[in-house]
């Protein structure tokens, strides 16, 4: 089962880019070689979601621009509202 590739920039905690593993496109290997950007972690390619990550809405975005951009901000929470 193929991945994403999941890349965490520098600059903003809250920012992360996506490609898939299986890409070897200029985009996907500009994403990897990036000195903006930081290897974070693997999502399986497996179509089911995942906390703070679509991996259907990443699929369009890399087939359209080759690569996933998104953000993700953890808001802490007492209780429950």
């Amino acid at each position: 089962m193929a991945e994403f590739e999941i890349y965490r920039s520098l600059q903003n905690p809250a920012h992360y880019v996506a490609v898939l593993s299986s890409d070897s496109s200029e985009n996907a290997e500009g994403v990897r070689h990036s000195q903006n950007l930081a290897p974070l972690t693997r999502i399986a390619e497996d179509g089911q979601p995942h906390l703070g990550f679509d991996p259907s809405l990443a699929k369009a975005a890399i087939a359209q621009h080759g690569f996933y951009a998104f953000a993700l901000t953890v808001e802490p929470r007492d209780g429950i509202d």
